[in-house]
């Protein structure tokens, strides 16, 4: 096929008919005509004329959707276009505030391999007020700065964890206070509690306490769930106990439809010995 195109738009004009003389897609006239070739050749045929003045384009094949595309994008259906588009937007935006979040935080909240329950899980005696615990992850070093009012009643502090994206969290907080402090199992339920509130990331929390015995000596333990910034249900398993002026806080939080980190969250915390 051989094309006339324009110099005024660039479109290509098929050179289907000795009449073409406008171009088809802005309606100005063409470089050629074949009444005017054809007064300089008079004896000249329009095949003659199709092959001294066209150009050869190869035809681009379009797909359906190229097509459908074309077809919305010309003068008439724009505003329509424009409609269509705006509407997407807005229900793009609402689905985002929504479930934008949730989705986010459900893949950063992976769930826990069932292949834990059957891997070598490794047992720790970690401390100065040495307690044995065993995980399916490796505990590190994970100390933190303790709040002002916290660290005048505290004479020494450790606290190991083990890295993030594992499908559970496991933390294990060591702590001796002063003498003069009052350290009991009550308060250090209710402050355990209160840390968890306060960090401004859990919501709508939902727990029951359960008294227990670790090592001869009695501790308590709260199950229960919570909303973790708006978008994601995490449940969580603190296990507080007191002996002295030591204190040992073991904090275990995993995404509350995962039934295999409930298994592997139960039996971390059967394995704690407190030396």
């Amino acid at each position: 096929m051989k094309y006339l195109v324009c110099d005024s738009c660039g479109h290509a004009n098929a050179l289907k008919s000795e009449y073409l003389t406008f171009c088809d897609e802005c309606g100005k006239k063409l470089p050629h005509t074949f009444a005017e070739w054809r007064k300089l050749h008079p004896m000249a045929t329009f095949p003659e004329y199709r092959e001294s003045v066209g150009i050869a384009i190869k035809e681009k094949k379009t797909n359906a959707i190229g097509a459908w595309m074309k077809q919305q994008l010309q003068p008439a259906n724009r505003g329509k276009v424009i409609l269509f588009f705006s509407l997407v937007l807005v229900l793009m935006a609402t689905a985002g505030t929504l479930f934008g979040k949730r989705a986010v935080f459900s893949l950063f909240y992976a769930k826990v391999p069932k292949s834990s329950l059957y891997s070598s899980w490794q047992t720790a005696t970690i401390g100065r007020q040495a307690v044995e615990i065993s995980t399916p992850v490796k505990l590190w070093i994970h100390d933190q700065p303790l709040n002002k009012e916290l660290a005048q009643h505290v004479e020494y502090a450790k606290s190991y964890r083990n890295e993030d994206g594992q499908g559970i969290q496991i933390e294990v907080d060591m702590y001796t206070y002063h003498e003069n402090i009052v350290n009991n199992l009550e308060n250090a339920v209710e402050e355990a509690h209160n840390e968890m509130q306060l960090s401004g990331q859990a919501a709508d929390i939902r727990c029951k306490s359960v008294p227990v015995l670790i090592s001869g000596m009695q501790g308590q333990l709260e199950e229960g769930n919570y909303l973790y910034k708006g978008a994601i249900r995490l449940a969580f398993r603190n296990l507080v106990m007191v002996r002295g002026n030591s204190r040992w806080c073991i904090h275990i939080s995993y995404r509350d439809d995962d039934e295999v980190a409930q298994q592997v969250a139960q039996r971390v915390l059967k394995s704690v010995k407190i030396k």
